[in-house]
């Protein structure tokens, strides 16, 4: 039953404040824990970690925006400073490229293997720092493309120095002046350093002092052709021919015009001549043998020359010994490195006779034509091979030494060019170098009307800046009846010759061109007495020819074989071969 009434309560349900709060907080909790999820979710393909792709930080990018990030920061030109002018290097100029998929790939293997997702949610949810994330740079580059670059940049802005400059009014070589000049090796590895750097892209080229370059034989060799030019004298004209042949003898550098054009010999033969007799001789020379010698050099003796060929010749007659002799000069040059020199008959005319039929050596460059007799043949070149070897048999006891053990001696090379410093004719080479000059030589000119004129010199120089040879052929068309051309090719030896005493001598050079004794050829040649053969001395050719001040003996014979019927100019005064 039910009671009612005063004194009674009435009960009823209460609302569950308490849990509908929780249920509201908790559902709350998983709307924002929903939402906060779909937004870590919708964000998931951008990289949360604190990130950094060489050097260029990356953090909330998706992945293809990183590498637009950091391809962006590597694009950007490479500043550079040229002696203080910019100029600017396009890294893809150079073929500067970055491998982005390789560095995406690790960037992705990094995470895959230091994270996972709900981790990263969770650092999501309380703003977590995570552990820092760096990945390395993966480029690469031309170095080619960079030194090309960085070289034709020098080739167009260098500031190099100089060579020292030829002036054909003073025939004289005036210094070079100093420069400056990129240093391409150090400034490579500067800018591959900015290359692969975010920040500091700006590199100062380095640069290299240079000092002023002195004169080398491509300077002389333009100096002798301006020289040349100058005078009107074409090396490879067509009425005109010139080599001219210079060796260091210091370091062995070389210069050459026409080396290799074959010119009759005339009486430059007489060198292998000498060469062949001392070639054969098993004992010092005898007096007789000595004054033979002199004469063929000393004064151009035809007659001598062919008793020096005749003296080691075999055969029953003097005809046979002589065809025996001619033919052991030109096989004693070649044997020496004189491959185109070569004499087929006695050193005068009217004796064809006596000629030997032996074929000579092809010309060796038929390009030019100096009209070479049939009779006696040479190079520049073969001469130039042949006074080296006599000095370097004579100065070091190598040359014809290392050739031919067994047929020389250094004393036998001192003695030859002891003997050819004898030969004192005051024009050519002579002419192109101070008075007192050590000029060890053997000239020689003629011609004929239709082969046209010769003037040649092949000599070893010895001055204070270094000893040289230098080996001089000319030929000219035109020749008078008796085969005599004009002076122009002397005067061009002898400029030639001053040409490369100033190369040689730059700090002391000969300033003013000298003046011939005889202004219409060459002196006559010094003799001792002719009854005195024995004052003929090979170690001391001025013996019975000049003073020890360079003045004549009183009974030296001028002009051999005549003596005395021509006077010596009165200011004829000689050099003295024994000098430096």
């Amino acid at each position: 039953m039910t009671v009612t009434g005063l004194g009674t309560k009435r009960t009823g349900r209460r609302i569950p404040v308490l849990a509908l709060l929780s249920g509201g907080m908790l559902l709350a909790a998983l709307i924002m824990l929903a939402l906060e999820l779909t937004r870590f979710a919708q964000g998931r393909d951008r990289l949360q970690t604190d990130i950094t792709v060489a050097g260029v930080p990356v953090t909330g990018l998706t992945s293809s925006e990183a590498a637009a990030a950091w391809e962006l920061v590597y694009q950007q030109p490479i500043e550079l400073e040229y002696q203080g002018h910019p100029v600017l290097l396009d890294p893809a100029q150079i073929g500067f490229r970055i491998d982005s998929a390789q560095m995406q790939e690790t960037i992705r293997a990094r995470l895959a293997t230091g994270t996972n997702y709900w981790q990263d949610f969770w650092n999501y949810l309380w703003q977590r720092p995570t552990s820092p994330l760096s990945i390395d740079l993966v480029a690469d580059y031309s170095e080619a493309r960079l030194r090309e670059f960085l070289e034709d940049l020098a080739a167009r802005y260098d500031r190099g120095a100089s060579t020292a400059a030829f002036d054909p009014m003073t025939m004289t070589f005036a210094a070079g002046a100093n420069g400056t000049r990129l240093d391409v090796q150090r400034s490579i590895a500067l800018i591959e350093e900015a290359l692969f750097q975010p920040t500091g892209r700006s590199v100062v080229l380095p640069m290299e002092n240079e000092g002023a370059r002195a004169a080398d034989m491509s300077t002389l060799q333009a100096a002798i052709l301006a020289y040349l030019e100058m005078i009107n004298f074409p090396p490879n004209g067509p009425e005109t021919l010139a080599s001219v042949g210079v060796i260091d003898l210091q370091n062995g550098a070389e210069l050459w015009i026409n080396p290799d054009i074959a010119y009759s010999a005339m009486s430059t033969i007489k060198i292998p001549i000498l060469v062949n007799i001392f070639s054969w001789l098993a004992f010092p020379p005898d007096a007789d043998v000595r004054w033979l010698m002199g004469a063929s050099i000393l004064c151009s003796n035809n007659s001598a020359s062919n008793f020096l060929m005749q003296i080691p010749g075999n055969g029953g007659s003097e005809q046979a010994k002589l065809a025996d002799g001619l033919r052991q000069v030109t096989s004693t040059a070649s044997e020496l490195g004189a491959r185109y020199t070569f004499i087929n008959a006695p050193l005068w005319v009217g004796v064809e006779g006596w000629s030997i039929n032996d074929n000579p050596p092809p010309v060796p460059n038929p390009a030019f034509d100096a009209k070479p007799d049939l009779w006696s043949r040479t190079t520049p070149e073969d001469m130039a091979i042949l006074l080296q070897g006599v000095y370097d048999c004579a100065e070091y006891g190598s040359g014809f030494i290392a050739a031919l053990p067994e047929r020389f001696t250094q004393s036998e090379c001192q003695q030859m060019i002891e003997l050819m410093s004898g030969n004192i004719i005051d024009r050519l080479i002579e002419l192109g170098v101070p008075k007192g000059t050590r000029v060890a030589h053997k000239n020689g000119w003629g011609g004929t009307p239709t082969g046209g004129a010769n003037v040649s010199d092949a000599a070893i120089v010895y001055t204070p800046g270094g000893n040289y040879i230098l080996v001089t052929y000319m030929w000219e068309k035109q020749a008078n009846q008796d085969g005599i051309g004009t002076l122009k090719p002397w005067e061009a030896i002898e400029g030639i010759s001053r040409v490369v005493y100033n190369y040689f001598n730059a700090a002391n050079p000969l300033m003013v061109t000298r003046v011939p004794e005889n202004p219409l050829g060459a002196v006559d040649c010094v003799m001792p007495n002719p009854e005195h053969h024995d004052r003929l001395d090979l170690t001391n050719i001025n013996n019975g020819r000049f003073t020890a001040e360079g003045y004549l003996e009183p009974d030296a014979c001028y002009g051999y074989p005549s003596c005395g019927v021509d006077q010596p100019p009165a200011s004829f005064v000689a050099p003295l071969p024994g000098a430096p």
